[in-house]
């Protein structure tokens, strides 16, 4: 188990970026044929049965919200291996007291070409029903994204904190439905999403603005600070730096076998310093022996590993 103490400097809304860090291999996704009819008006006689549709998208949320005043804004993001003509999502969350505000599009709804790489522009629309927010994305002009097998921005969401309320430290979100439609199936639409936060596996978010130096700037560059208190029992607290650029970044527990015992951090984080607390269980809760372990700062650009030690 493990517990965000602080978040996250944000400035405005989260960079995109280009890294293919989310779990996203370019297989099939296979989906349930819901064609009754073949292109060619025939009876499809796979129909109710699962089939390939395409190569895989993923979704994903930024680790952390960029707050504005009373609007927070969370980031979802995506892995095409091929073109996605478009989005359909329900997303749920568990504040009470944020409101809808809007919907934006993420850098990869907003470079969409159609077929001969000519530039074109997909709409985009958000509606907020009675426990859920819906998303979609389409095309008139068959545009696509570039299904570069890249991860990065599709749309950030904007709710608006109701007066009197305080803002939660997190919030968790989940796909009812997520859809994507793909090309390699033209001309029909088949989903080819392969992995996204659902109920049964949720995603919590981070929104507490904390991170900033004493001075008022953000961290110039990545680092892990020793654990406090060190030894520990029975819980201890890793802050780490993370510096301009949103990069994916990874914060993992090893034992001296070099197990891993507990993944505290793994997402894309906006910069700031951050404070987890580990409290000394490994990922389904168990409390773990005493002895010597490993705290790992992993991005694309930056790895190190601190040693602390758990008494009992």
């Amino acid at each position: 188990m493990r517990k965000i103490y602080s978040i996250i400097l944000c400035v405005g809304l989260f960079m995109s970026g280009a890294w293919a860090d989310m779990d996203c291999p370019a297989d099939s996704a296979v989906h349930v044929d819901t064609r009754t009819m073949l292109p060619d008006g025939s009876p499809n006689p796979t129909y109710g049965q699962e089939i390939s549709t395409g190569l895989c998208g993923c979704l994903g949320f930024v680790d952390g919200a960029s707050v504005d005043g009373n609007e927070v804004t969370f980031t979802i993001r995506i892995v095409d291996n091929e073109p996605i003509r478009g989005i359909e999502l329900d997303i749920y969350h568990d504040s009470s007291v944020l409101e809808y505000g809007g919907v934006d599009k993420g850098d990869k709804l907003d470079n969409v070409t159609d077929e001969e790489g000519n530039p074109r522009t997909m709409t985009l629309l958000g509606n907020y029903l009675e426990d859920h927010l819906k998303v979609l994305a389409y095309s008139t002009s068959r545009a696509r994204t570039a299904g570069d097998g890249t991860e990065g921005d599709l749309v950030h969401v904007t709710y608006e904190l109701l007066d009197g309320e305080t803002l939660p430290d997190q919030v968790t979100f989940y796909f009812g439905l997520a859809n994507l439609p793909g090309t390699s199936m033209d001309p029909e639409l088949l989903n080819v999403v392969c992995g996204f936060p659902d109920e049964a596996n949720p995603v919590t978010v981070s929104t507490s603005a904390v991170g900033i130096d004493e001075d008022g700037t953000i961290p110039n560059q990545f680092a892990l600070h020793q654990n406090y208190p060190n030894p520990f029992n029975p819980s201890t607290q890793i802050s780490f730096d993370v510096p301009q650029g949103s990069e994916h970044v990874m914060l993992n527990v090893y034992n001296i076998l070099g197990q891993n015992v507990s993944t505290l951090v793994n997402g894309v984080m906006s910069p700031g310093r951050y404070t987890m607390e580990w409290n000394a269980t490994d990922e389904i809760g168990n409390p773990v022996a005493s002895g010597i372990y490993f705290y790992e700062l992993r991005s694309p650009s930056f790895t190190a590993r601190k040693k602390m030690l758990l008494i009992r």
